[in-house]
């Protein structure tokens, strides 16, 4: 396990929650998704969608043959974070022998461990890679592109609004214990709507800065094409009403952490929090000339549904269906 004061001495005395999130998540040897992700499955980790029922995969297809018409060709199909790989199975099912046979799958995974389960899962049937630079060299820059749940897997920082305005959440170390720990912004957010946020003091919101720095990094590779974000989460207006202390949460043996248990066994915990699409839809607004649309998960996959308990709780109005986010953004200008 991640030895937590020592990350922490190294950074000063004071380590930002997400640079720990960082650290739990993604250190190459001791993260989660370097070592601890076990059950890939119904029972397992990935309890997803795609695990559920068909229903994501179909809507998918539909919105991939709409982008390719439109764009005059056929756009190499491109999953980033595929995971237990549950929904590039579907959607090759759904596809059918001779399309699939057609047309170019290709995985962008960070994590090496569930990279090693999708080669040996997939084999010749999808290009996987661990960037997105070399994926989309492969599609030369084309490309129907979508993910699942991959936004709230990247570390965000965490913000307290205080009598002093807004301060930024860090750990430190006190008594020997890892202790929560106020600082003031040296750096703001690449996102301005936090400072227009109406709060009352002891409010706390997270910002997933490290998702726009990856987002921009590629995007000028990205020519022509459609990418579909779905996540759980909403826009900010929503998204922290009557959550005071936030979303940032972690999952440990099916069990929900909160608080400073987050911080007892990094590396050994899911931490995620919710996604605020009104960043998201900030990021794809300013790549003018883009087309951008945001919907829910109950729109986005009514037209597909069957009249089944698995597809009736993807869509609830009151649940799942409302509940997760489906972002668009559409560049297909040939």
């Amino acid at each position: 396990m991640i030895r937590l004061s020592d990350h922490i001495a190294a950074a000063g005395g004071w380590l930002s929650l997400e640079a720990f999130m960082q650290l739990a998540l993604h250190h190459p040897e001791e993260g989660y998704y370097s070592t601890a992700i076990e059950n890939i499955g119904m029972r397992g980790d990935f309890s997803t969608t795609p695990t559920l029922s068909p229903i994501l995969a179909k809507a998918i297809i539909a919105r991939w043959k709409e982008a390719c018409a439109r764009c005059g060709t056929r756009l190499p199909l491109l999953e980033i974070g595929a995971g237990s790989s549950a929904l590039a199975v579907k959607i090759m099912d759904q596809l059918g022998f001779w399309n699939r046979l057609n047309t170019d799958y290709v995985i962008v995974e960070a994590s090496p461990r569930l990279r090693e389960f999708q080669h040996l899962l997939l084999g010749s049937q999808a290009k996987i890679y661990s960037g997105m630079e070399k994926a989309l060299k492969h599609c030369g820059g084309k490309a129907f592109i979508f993910s699942n749940e991959l936004v709230d897997a990247f570390p965000a920082r965490v913000f307290e609004y205080t009598e002093q305005g807004w301060q930024e959440v860090g750990l430190t170390v006190k008594d020997g214990a890892i202790r929560e720990e106020l600082r003031p912004v040296l750096q703001k957010p690449l996102f301005s709507h936090m400072l227009e946020y109406d709060s009352q003091p002891g409010q706390r919101i997270e910002i997933h800065d490290s998702y726009a720095k990856w987002f921009t990094a590629w995007l000028p590779l990205w020519s022509t094409g459609s990418m579909t974000v779905i996540d759980y989460g909403a826009e900010m207006e929503y998204l922290y009403h009557r959550r005071p202390k936030g979303s940032l949460r972690g999952y440990k043996s099916h069990q929900v952490l909160s608080g400073e248990e987050l911080y007892r066994y990094p590396g050994m915990t899911d931490i995620t929090c919710d996604v605020n699409f009104t960043d998201l839809l900030e990021l794809s607004r300013n790549c003018i000339g883009d087309r951008v649309t945001l919907t829910t998960q109950r729109d986005y996959l009514l037209p597909y549904a069957e009249n089944t308990p698995q597809d009736a709780f993807l869509t609830d109005e009151y649940g799942a269906g409302s509940h997760f986010q489906v972002l668009i953004h559409e560049r297909l200008q040939p």
